[in-house]
């Protein structure tokens, strides 16, 4: 038994001196339950009682320890899981979100190929009396889109006040106020 309190204080001392948060004072390995010696083996133990307390009371805290690290490893593997399944909806919401981003995109060039397709089918003093009217933003954005030739006939068909600042706009300067 002399051996066994030997090797007790010595894991004593490397636990003190390495700091380790666990450490298996006993050769069983991990949930081995150390077979505390009798109180006739500690009065004749070269093991003094307070060490041996010593040793108890720091193999109790490492034990609730564990017990500690084992749970925070559980909520966290838990927590893991609930962050990847919100993770894989979040992704599956993302690629949802972008289908029916490029669909109404699609959408909206569709519709404005026809708005353009409309002003240019259109008598140029007719077109040039509907594009004053709205927005210069706009406007410019429609006859961008137009050829030029048609383009030339309907700023032609515009008072000059108005088709010059169209026309500055479709050059890159910002449109002025009609």
């Amino acid at each position: 038994m002399d051996g066994r309190k030997i090797l007790l204080a010595l894991a004593l001392v490397l636990v003190l001196k390495a700091g380790l948060g666990l450490f298996f004072l006993e050769a069983g390995g991990p949930g081995v339950k150390a077979q505390e010696p009798s109180p006739s083996e500690n009065a004749s133990a070269p093991c003094p009682p307070e060490l041996f307390e010593a040793l108890r009371l720091e193999r109790a805290r490492l034990e609730e320890r564990q017990k500690e690290i084992l749970l925070r490893e559980r909520r966290l593997k838990l927590l893991e899981a609930q962050v990847e399944k919100r993770l894989t909806a979040l992704l599956e919401l993302e690629d949802t979100l972008q289908k029916k981003l490029q669909r109404l995109e699609t959408i909206e060039n569709e519709r404005f190929k026809l708005l353009v397709k409309a002003y240019s089918e259109m008598r140029p003093s007719k077109a040039a009396g509907l594009l004053m009217s709205m927005d210069p933003e706009m406007a410019v954005k429609i006859l961008s889109a137009m050829k030029s030739d048609q383009v030339a006939r309907i700023l032609a068909a515009m008072p000059p006040d108005k088709a010059a600042p169209l026309a500055e706009a479709l050059s890159g300067l910002p449109p002025k106020n009609f």
